[in-house]
């Protein structure tokens, strides 16, 4: 009873001060926005309402009667006429659409998504990007991916300006309001085979590229195809390639990635509670023109390895390329030292061609090095000379933050897709301790410095978030020089084929806390295999790459005030 009392004293005493920002929404419920930029919902029980009926109400789920005792000092017992705080990441949909309306009452929709309307101090406070971007899409670190959508040069927001949240990054409640030619509108719906998912299909598309690559996270062209068969089938679909537009397509929730799961579904709730852990870590380090900065860069494959193929095109061969190409920029045009894992040949050396000879001859620059002739060990070294790496630049700057790891790769995925896309290393996807054996690696100076590699859970969130915003930052450099990048989602947390998710090794066992795994192209897609057999595309990538790590650091001024455009090379 006291605890109760005093809750009501403290909403009382607040919506007497008026610090906190609350609009009604129905009789005994109130929308509210705190002083912290929190959103809540305040509701009154109704007379013989316990706790759980109460949750039930709001939150759908049992499992919320704690969440809602917390909000409200570990209360346990109801009262009439005494509001209580409900936390808005733990309401249903249909309520934290309701509270986002009454609270932003002149925001309004749009097929692109949520048009957010700035207020000013005198309505509810100051707003940055990130409030913005917690409130509307769960993820405070959307922020940048709303900053370029509007074209925003800073983060600061001005009163009365309107903000596009895109439809691809909203909350799924509020997804579900858009007008129904958006292209994320879906519904969910159970039937005696299980809970769906319902998306109709819009002109123009098709089941693969629209609906299987974007809501399953499936990319490689078996697995499309695949569960194109699967969706077909349970939609009661006998052509693919014949669906009329408007179709209900019916997706099973275990196919959907959790970002399109119902809010309060346990599988999103884990995946949005993993990317709020990882995301409170934030890169700390500015360094101008990379003062201090250690790249290490990568190349995929290599040797006898080739990676991706399409018929004279060997992935190894083009992003050893484009890894030179790095190379030379960051060294002639920044102060970062550049460690390379790789080398074809005496010496680094650009080419000056665009089609490229063939080449098996890359070797792993470890002490002493490895002309990679089995690729599971040539991939393993790799891992360990970048934590070798890491320590001694680390004994240098003191910092390991001040260290990025750079994969970079070409694809082969379903053929629809195009462009850039990032793999980062997801926390729950990692290893906390690992290490090879044999004589192939004990040989080897670096494995010896080190023959275990062990991460904390700690290691592992801070890892994911400070990769995350690296990704971000080139992805966003690709589309700043006009790369294309995937369409639907171009930075992951883990890669999955078939019916397993994983990480790749240089990913999941290296100590590097920035690390990146970067797809260039996809080599099944015509205009990209076309692009990477072009030296001026190569190049292109080359410098939206370094663009992208010198915005990581914070460097001011952008890449054209550090070198000419050498493109045409």
């Amino acid at each position: 009873m006291a605890v109760a009392l005093l809750t009501l004293s403290l909403v009382v005493a607040e919506r007497a001060s008026g610090s906190t920002y609350r609009r009604a929404v129905e009789e005994g419920v109130v929308a509210a926005l705190t002083p912290e930029r929190d959103l809540l919902l305040e509701a009154q029980p109704h007379r013989g309402e316990g706790m759980l009926g109460f949750a039930l109400r709001f939150c759908g789920e049992r499992a919320a009667m704690e969440r809602i005792s917390k909000a409200n000092g570990d209360t346990t017992r109801l009262l009439v006429g005494v509001s209580y705080r409900i936390p808005f990441s733990s309401l249903r949909p249909e309520w934290q659409l309701r509270v986002v309306r009454a609270l932003f009452g002149r925001d309004y929709t749009a097929a692109s998504g949520w048009y957010h309307e700035i207020g000013g101090r005198s309505t509810y406070g100051t707003e940055s990007l990130w409030h913005v971007a917690e409130w509307f899409t769960g993820r405070g670190d959307n922020y940048r991916a709303i900053r370029l959508e509007n074209g925003l040069p800073e983060d600061e927001l001005t009163p009365g300006q309107a903000v596009l949240i895109p439809a691809r990054l909203l909350r799924p409640a509020l997804r579900a309001a858009l007008p129904p030619d958006s292209a994320y509108y879906i519904e969910y719906e159970e039937d005696e085979e299980g809970e769906y998912a319902v998306y109709g299909l819009k002109p123009g598309e098709a089941l693969y590229s629209s609906v299987v690559v974007r809501f399953t996270g499936r990319v490689f062209a078996d697995d499309v195809n695949a569960l194109a068969g699967v969706i077909a089938s349970r939609s009661g679909i006998d052509r693919v390639t014949a669906i009329p537009i408007g179709y209900k397509v019916k997706i099973p929730f275990e196919l959907l990635e959790p970002e399109f799961l119902p809010a309060n579904h346990p599988r999103r709730r884990e995946y949005e509670a993993g990317l709020e852990a990882s995301s409170r870590y934030r890169n700390s380090v500015t360094a101008r023109r990379l003062s201090g900065v250690t790249v290490i860069l990568d190349s995929g494959h290599g040797g006898s390895d080739v990676g991706a193929s399409v018929g004279d095109v060997w992935e190894s061969v083009y992003v050893y390329d484009v890894m030179v190409r790095v190379m030379e920029l960051l060294e002639a045009e920044t102060a970062a030292v550049v460690k390379p894992t790789m080398r074809d040949g005496p010496i680094h050396l650009v080419a000056d061609t665009d089609v490229l000879p063939a080449s098996r001859q890359h070797t792993v620059l470890t002490s002493p090095r490895y002309l990679v002739e089995d690729s599971t060990v040539g991939l393993h070294l790799r891992w360990y000379l970048a934590n070798s790496f890491m320590r001694q630049a680390r004994k240098m700057a003191g910092d390991s933050e001040k260290v990025v790891f750079l994969s970079i790769h070409a694809d082969s995925l379903h053929p629809s897709l195009r462009g850039g896309m990032a793999y980062i290393p997801g926390a729950r996807y990692g290893k906390d301790s690992y290490g090879r054996e044999g004589l192939v690696y004990a040989s080897r100076r670096e494995v010896r410095e080190e023959p275990r590699v062990t991460f904390s859970g700690e290691d592992l969130l801070k890892s994911e978030g400070l990769s995350r915003e690296l990704a971000e930052s080139l992805i966003h450099a690709f589309d700043a020089r006009g790369l294309a990048i995937h369409p639907d989602k171009p930075v992951r947390e883990k890669i999955v084929r078939e019916h397993s998710e994983w990480l790749p090794a240089v990913l999941r066992y290296n100590a590097v806390p920035s690390k990146v795994l970067l797809e260039i192209c996809n080599l099944s897609n015509s205009k990209d295999l076309e692009l990477i057999q072009t030296r001026a595309f190569r190049q292109n990538v080359a410098e939206a790459i370094v663009d992208g790590i010198i915005a990581y650091y914070g460097a001011a001024g952008g890449p054209e005030s550090l070198w000419v455009s050498t493109s045409a090379r």
